[in-house]
């Protein structure tokens, strides 16, 4: 019993840190888009923008145990299901528009017009799937799980299959642009413009950081994935092992991986942080935006 206390205890530190840091990342990534014109003016930017709202609202979603009430375990175990869907349906639609972009060559109206209709797909698809587990699955919170989920195998293997799905082909598309990318690169080398070939290898940079969003879907839902088909197929749902605590770190850190790769990991938009945080004079002419997505790359 002591056992299982403490490895509750720990399990439900590691998802409300996990989710906390998840939070301020997300947030750092929707402030410097409220705060800055050149953000929100941007299209892609603006993607990952909406990426990451959805990415603060699962974390938020995993920060408050379903402990706290029966009610709120029943609302919980099934919002997760929309919370959750969205940033990977989202992510499938950054994948396509990135594809478009880069390979296909679509320009901004086209992209702008395409996006605003797969964001409704995405939400009408998302809330579809959570109306269906309302009826069709109960939520509940197992002893060792901090948060309340759906259960039975239908609808859990129809969820995680759905992300699975959307995950590869991510992946596929992505594995396309990163190949297309090198070709570009190779095309810039006979640029005789500096100032054009710079502003096109920051396009490709850009571009090129947005095709580690497949690798963020593998590194969030990995560990849970593994989970719950153990506990479908071989183990009771009830037994504490090291899979829960790597659930818990693991499930709502998307936000976090967001943060690592178009923040930290860009000098651009490491300066934008200093100016936020500073209040330091803005730099924008110094340093332009990364994505000129008014022009084909």
């Amino acid at each position: 019993m002591i056992s299982l206390l403490l490895a509750t205890r720990a399990d439900l530190i590691c998802a409300v840190t996990a989710a906390a840091l998840s939070v301020v990342g997300s947030g750092i990534i929707i402030l410097l888009n409220v705060r800055f014109k050149e953000y929100r003016d941007n299209f892609f930017r603006s993607l990952i923008f909406i990426l990451s709202i959805y990415d603060a609202i699962i974390s938020f979603s995993f920060m408050i145990p379903g402990s706290v009430g029966k009610a709120f375990c029943k609302f919980q175990g099934y919002f997760i299901v929309y919370s959750a869907l969205m940033p990977v349906f989202i992510s499938l639609c950054i994948a396509i528009i990135t594809y478009l972009n880069v390979v296909r060559r679509w320009t901004k109206k086209q992209l702008k017009t395409l996006f605003k209709k797969m964001h409704i797909i995405c939400n009408v698809l998302a809330l579809g799937i959570m109306f269906f587990s309302i009826l069709f699955a109960d939520s509940v919170s197992f002893p060792n799980t901090n948060w309340c989920f759906i259960k039975g195998q239908e609808m859990l293997g129809t969820f995680y299959i759905t992300i699975w799905i959307c995950t590869i082909i991510s992946f596929i598309l992505y594995l396309l642009i990163v190949k297309k990318i090198r070709e570009i690169y190779k095309e810039l080398d006979g640029l005789v413009d500096i100032g054009d070939k710079s502003r096109k290898t920051e396009n490709l940079k850009v571009q090129f950081r947005m095709s580690t969003i497949p690798l963020s879907l593998i590194f969030t839902w990995l560990i849970a994935s593994i989970r719950r088909t153990r506990e479908i197929f071989w183990e009771n749902p009830k037994q504490i092992n090291t899979l829960n605590i790597l659930q818990s770190l693991t499930n709502p850190m998307q936000g976090l991986f967001d943060c690592f790769v178009f923040v930290i990991f860009s000098s651009y938009s490491r300066k934008k942080v200093k100016e936020l945080i500073c209040c330091a004079e803005s730099e924008k002419e110094k340093y332009p935006p990364e994505i000129d997505s008014d022009s084909k790359l």
